[in-house]
Parts: C-alpha cells; sequence; structure tokens
C-alpha cells in the first residue's frame, strides 16, 4: 500500500496571516509578520526533525509483530525528497490486512492510503509488416538540440531509425528495474513499449520510407517498466521521478519528459496521489514539463472501477456515452495538475463489412480516458493520433487493430519482427506526438520557460469541426478530447492569418495582485464594411507549489491564478482598480467579461444550479479556472471589436499565507481571420509598436509578439 503521513503543526502552520488594521503602527505590524512568517515557515532542520519523527512513529507502529509491516520505500536522506512535500512523506509499505485496518483507525497523521497502482500495457494484435525504411536516413540532431527523456520500458538503443539520436553519454542511459540496473534495454515482448513511444517523438506522422530527415531532440532513456511491461511493486513512483530528475535535468538540464505510463484504474478525486503530488512538486521545483498519457480503458481486461469495453457493450452502454462515465476518468498520475496529460483520438475511419472502428476520424478513441480529472481539471489537456478499435458484428464483437486504424511506429526487433509496424493502439502513442512539438518549441525558443510551451500547445490545439454542431456535442468533447489536437505550426510561429502574442521570460505575480497586459486592436479592423469573423483565443499556463493533505483545488496549490478581460471602453487604470475591489466579491456576483462569448467562462454550475445573468460560457458545466493551464476561445465580429481592451491575471491565495510568495507564468493570446485572407499578423504587429502604455510606474501593459 501507499501511505501519506501528515508532518504538519496545525497551531502553528496554519495560523492566520495578521491583518493591517489590527495594529496601531506600521512597525508593529511589520513586527507581527515576522513574527507569523517564523511560525508558519518550518526551517529545513524543524522540518527534518518532524520529518524523522512521525516516521519512527510509523516504523514503531509496523514494528508490531502481530502486523508484519515494513517500508518497502521511503525517502531518507538530509535534502528533502520528492515525497516529502511541504506538509506531509509518502511510502510504500507491505503490511497483514488486521495491522493495516489498525493503522487506518488509529494512526493519527495518515491522511491517504492506496493500493500500488500497476500500468496497463497497449494492446498488440497482429504483427503487421510495414517496410523497413532502409532507404531512409535519419541524421543526427544539431548538438544543441533539445533533450528529450523518455520514462518507460527502456529503448532498443541500436534500432537504425533511432541509434543516431540517442544520446551517447552512457550516463543518461539508466535503468531503475531490480536486479536489471545494467538492463537498458526495450524487453518487452512483441515489439517493446518504450521504444515506440521514441519513436513517435522523432516521428509524429510516420516513418518516411525515402530522404533524409534531421531528427528534432537528443533522446535519454530512463527505464523503469520490467520485461512483463509491469511497473515492479518495489519502485515507488515519486522515488524514481525525483532520481530521474537528479540525473537528467539538475546534471544535464534535460526539461521534457515523456510519461507514457499510467495505472489501471481510474485517478481518485479526493486528494491528490502521492504520483501526481510529485509531478507537481518536481514541475514547482523545476523548470521542467511532464507529458504524460491519459491512461486506456482495456478492450476486454475488467476491473471493478474500470470496467471494459466489452462489459460497457454487453451492459447496452455503447461508445461514446461510456466515455462519460466516472469509470473512464484519466489513470493515475495524468490528474496531475501541472503535466500536461494527452489523450487519443482516431485518424481514420474504418468501414469494410463486418468490421468497422468504434470511433470515427477526428472522434475520441474508444480506449482513450476522459476528464474532468481532480477537484474538476479539464483533463486531459489536448488529444494526438493513437489509433482505434475495430470490431465486428458477431455477439460478443471481436477487437482488433488493423494497421490502417493504428499509427505507424518504430518496432523492437529483440524478439524478432520487422523494424517499423502498425500493430499496437493506446494513449501510450498519442503522448510522444505531443512531445515532438515540445521538442520543436525548445528548439526554437531555446531561453523560454516551459510554461510557455505548455502554453502553446494547448493555444494551438483545436476541437474538430463536428464539435461545433451543438452545445452537447462541444461539452462531450472538452470533456473526452480537453482543448483539441494540437498543430505543431501554429504552436511555432504566425500566419498571414493569424498572430499570436506572448509574455516573454518568466512573469511573477503574487496573491492579491493582478498584472494587466493592454492588446491595442489594428484600426482596419473596426470598419463597418469588414464584417469578418475573428477567433480570439487566450491562454494561460503557471505552476504553484503543491501540498498533499488538501483536498481542494484553491488550497492544494500555495497561489491560484486566473484571467479575466476588460469590457468595451474600459480605461485600463480603472479595469486594473476593478478587478482589484472585486477580489474577495462572492463568486456568484461575478460578471461576465462584456466582450467576449466565451467558451467556458470563469464560473462552472453545481448540479442544480442555474446560471445567473451575465455570466459568460458557452459551457456551463465547466470552467477555464480551475486547472494551472487556462484555455477559452470566443468568435467576433471584426467591427465588434474595441479599439483596445485588457487582460487580467490575478494571482488568489492558496495555502500559503506569505503575503511575498510569488509564482510565474505565461501568457498567450491569439487573433485569427477566419476564412478570411486578410493580412492579421502584419497588421497586429504594426498597432503593437504604437501601443505601449503604463497603467502605474511599477505595472507596464505590454504584450510582446511572438517572431
Amino acid at each position: 500500500m501507499d501511505v501519506g503521513i501528515s508532518c504538519i503543526n496545525i497551531e502553528e502552520q496554519y495560523s492566520k496571516c495578521p491583518k493591517r488594521e489590527s495594529c496601531k503602527s506600521d512597525a508593529e505590524f511589520k513586527e507581527k509578520i515576522n513574527q507569523w512568517l517564523d511560525k508558519h515557515n518550518l526551517t529545513y532542520e524543524e522540518w527534518d526533525d518532524l520529518y524523522w519523527k512521525r516516521e519512527q512513529q510509523l516504523k514503531s507502529f509496523l514494528q508490531n509483530p502481530l502486523y508484519r509491516g515494513e517500508i518497502v520505500t521511503s525517502f531518507a536522506g538530509d535534502e528533502v525528497g520528492i515525497s516529502r512535500l511541504p506538509d506531509s512523506f509518502s511510502c510504500r509499505i507491505q503490511i497483514l490486512g488486521t495491522g493495516l485496518k489498525d493503522l487506518l483507525l488509529n494512526f493519527p497523521y495518515i491522511f491517504d492510503v492506496s493500493e500500488a497502482d500497476e500500468f496497463i500495457a497497449p494492446s498488440v494484435t497482429s504483427n503487421n509488416s510495414e517496410s523497413d525504411g532502409e532507404q531512409f536516413q535519419l541524421e543526427a540532431p544539431q548538438p544543441n538540440a533539445p533533450k528529450v527523456c523518455i520514462i518507460d520500458s527502456g529503448i532498443q538503443e541500436i534500432h537504425p531509425q533511432l541509434k543516431v539520436a540517442i544520446s551517447s553519454n552512457p550516463y543518461l542511459s539508466q535503468s531503475w528495474v531490480p536486479g536489471e540496473t545494467n538492463m537498458t534495454a526495450d524487453y518487452c515482448r512483441g515489439g517493446g513499449h518504450g521504444t515506440r513511444v521514441a519513436g513517435a517523438v522523432l516521428y509524429p506522422r510516420g516513418i518516411p520510407q525515402t530522404g533524409r530527415q534531421q531528427a528534432v531532440c537528443w533522446l535519454q532513456n530512463a527505464r523503469i517498466l520490467d520485461a512483463q511491461n509491469y511497473l515492479p511493486k518495489l519502485l515507488f513512483p515519486p522515488d524514481v521521478l525525483e532520481r530521474i530528475i537528479n540525473i537528467y535535468y539538475r546534471q544535464t538540464k534535460t526539461r521534457i519528459y515523456n510519461h507514457s505510463i499510467a495505472g489501471i484504474l481510474p485517478c481518485r478525486t479526493q486528494s491528490m496521489s502521492s504520483w501526481a503530488a510529485a509531478i507537481d512538486k518536481l514541475s514547482w521545483e523545476n523548470d521542467v514539463l511532464f507529458i504524460v498519457a491519459a491512461g486506456n480503458i482495456e478492450a476486454r481486461a475488467n476491473y471493478v472501477t474500470r470496467p471494459s469495453i466489452f462489459v460497457h457493450i454487453q451492459a447496452g452502454c455503447n461508445y461514446p456515452e461510456y466515455l462519460l462515465e466516472s469509470s473512464a476518468r484519466v489513470a493515475n498520475p495524468a490528474q496531475s495538475f501541472q503535466a500536461l496529460t494527452v489523450g487519443s483520438v482516431a485518424h481514420c475511419t474504418y468501414n469494410n463489412p463486418p468490421l468497422s472502428s468504434i470511433a470515427e476520424e477526428n472522434h475520441p478513441s474508444a480506449f482513450s480516458c476522459s476528464g474532468p480529472g481532480i477537484w474538476d481539471t479539464i483533463k486531459p489537456e489536448v488529444v494526438e493520433y493513437g489509433g482505434d478499435y475495430v470490431i465486428d458484428s458477431s455477439t460478443p464483437p471481436n477487437f482488433t487493430t488493423p494497421e490502417s486504424v493504428s499509427p505507424e511506429l518504430i518496432r523492437s526487433t529483440r524478439d524478432g519482427g520487422k523494424a517499423v509496424s502498425a500493430d499496437a493502439v493506446g494513449t501510450s502513442f498519442a503522448a510522444p506526438k505531443v512531445t515532438h512539438i515540445a521538442a520543436a518549441l525548445e528548439a526554437a525558443f531555446p531561453q523560454e520557460s516551459t510554461l510557455l510551451y505548455r502554453a502553446l500547445i494547448v493555444q494551438s490545439a483545436r476541437l474538430p469541426v463536428w464539435t461545433n454542431n451543438s452545445d452537447a456535442n462541444l461539452y462531450h468533447a472538452i470533456r473526452t478530447m480537453g482543448y483539441g489536437i494540437p498543430d505543431i505550426n501554429r504552436a511555432l510561429g504566425n500566419y498571414p492569418n493569424r498572430v499570436t502574442l506572448t509574455t516573454r521570460g518568466l512573469e511573477l505575480i503574487k496573491a492579491r495582485q493582478a498584472r494587466v497586459y493592454q492588446v491595442k486592436v489594428p484600426e482596419k479592423f473596426l470598419a463597418q464594411g469588414e464584417g469578418f469573423d475573428i477567433l480570439i483565443e487566450i491562454t494561460l499556463s503557471y505552476v504553484a507549489e503543491p501540498r498533499r493533505t488538501r483536498r481542494n483545488r484553491r488550497k492544494y496549490l500555495s497561489t491560484w491564478l486566473d484571467w479575466t478581460c476588460s469590457k468595451r471602453g474600459e480605461d485600463p487604470v480603472r479595469f486594473l482598480d476593478k478587478v482589484l475591489k472585486d477580489y474577495d466579491a462572492p463568486e456568484e456576483t461575478e460578471k461576465d467579461d462584456g466582450l467576449f462569448q466565451w467558451t467556458l467562462g470563469r464560473r462552472q454550475l453545481g448540479k442544480g444550479q442555474t446560471r445567473p445573468n451575465g455570466i459568460d460560457g458557452i459551457v456551463k458545466e465547466l470552467s477555464r479556472s480551475t486547472g494551472t493551464v487556462q484555455k477559452d476561445w470566443a468568435t467576433i465580429k471584426s467591427y465588434e471589436l474595441p479599439k483596445s481592451f485588457c487582460i487580467a491575471v490575478v494571482g488568489h491565495t492558496g495555502w500559503n499565507q506569505d503575503s511575498n510568495a510569488e509564482v510565474p507564468f505565461a501568457l498567450a493570446v491569439s487573433f485569427e481571420a477566419v476564412n478570411s485572407s486578410i493580412d492579421v499578423y502584419t497588421s497586429f504587429v504594426e498597432a503593437e509598436a504604437k501601443a505601449r502604455t503604463e497603467i502605474k510606474p511599477e505595472q507596464k501593459i505590454q504584450i510582446q509578439q511572438l517572431v
């Protein structure tokens, strides 16, 4: 079992910050603040003492001879490890059932218990043959190209379509599988798993047959799955991820991590798992981006909380309805707030009676897990082409993955077979296609934060056309596909009819502050005679420090952010004043932005609630403000645009009461002329060059164009 142990002093660490009005002078207020901070923030020495005390109490409990308990994996050492969040530590134990019951009922500091997760290997139903691509040649990446760490089952590093992109440093190819620390190859039968994932990073749209192509990145190999494609019980995922970051980031500055591993069951929704919290904390402490697979629903393998597709069909719950069931929720650790979670869509419609694909082209794959995630966050955020199942008309139906519905992938040849084939499906192979975009962004903007990479990937995502048919379709699509399918060209740059404006570098904000940006709209858009549609997209990406004992999204993070827009004709200074004045206003008094009819809006409705007049959002059951990446979009006639408008990023108090605590963020804003050839890019660049207005000396209103 994985257990979470609380390490907080409630009376001191959770006391409220002193208020200015309760003090007679500034000096007295400052003194009280300093006293409160001394109590609120434990030093590393105090934290180590408290951790050691709680660990010894747990060990003493487990040593009862009647329980035969022990800690399988824990985080010892002088430095704070990933299991040791600011309020807790996590470890894996084994214990008899009677001891577990006693632990749950009588150990005062335990707040979370769960069974160790198991990993679902993707289905491989045949050995479909493809050309070995002998006439194609992959060229090595640039020496300073981005590095991508593949956390998986190992890689066949000598594979002809991979070997030139494998880092030559043997220190960057490691195994954490117990008893196999010197074995980094992909030993999974049926063509491997990590090898397929690594290939999808380099070849997101299939392997070329001829010509030459330079690899976008260097691949690094971190093996944690064994030869049966299982995550060994003796491996505690938070511990392994911490060790991987210690090697690949803190020593070689690898910033992108492909994590195509997820549990077999839906993630829990009460508290964040230790696995997902580890990803969140590593993302907070380091400039890294984890790209995580959403998880798979098995065709026939059935679990109590994750019925198979076959069981759903037998029960009369057909595709796509079962994707909205709670049993289809994303798998651990895909609920991580600060990872980018990737689901799967079908890339084609297969119809060859009596065989047909379950999903149609650009619809969510039959096996892809859905949202919302923990605390109603939008998960997965994006989707890519990971294949689909084909069924026949027999009763019960047979499930297959023919070549035409499976993505073309590199295949391990250790146990024979072709070097390239299309015989496996799963979100495992959708995630690395998004990783490819992240690597391309790092190659183009090496000095920028991974927060901007995540923002631009989500900003580039687009839902398929069929989702526009009705609000019900749109709601279903966001539940299953998030913000849609990302596009590498939209993420990397601009078109004549589309421009993306972004912040550059890390922007920092404190709770109870607002950063306001002004966008100047080109005058040529405002003419009444034009009347073309403008698609406006805004994405905010931020990271904050997590606390795992909290069971609320706004208290899980040290500081949480959201964004809002000014109304038509609203002065920037008045807009900033209003944003700060309304900081503590009740949610039900929240008014809409007044300018755009957003798709999601800032507020979501609870069950049985009705939306008051004046609150924005077409899809009322979901909110853009729930996660750490927040996108919304709207279409407006060009002549309805104002001369300028403002966007405010607002900081809100989470668990951290320190008024000086800051969190970083990145913001992206796009304008696109829909079905029009008008030159949006040039118009906005010229307009932005003229618009550099200040609200206050310390508060510039500025958005830079992405070039």
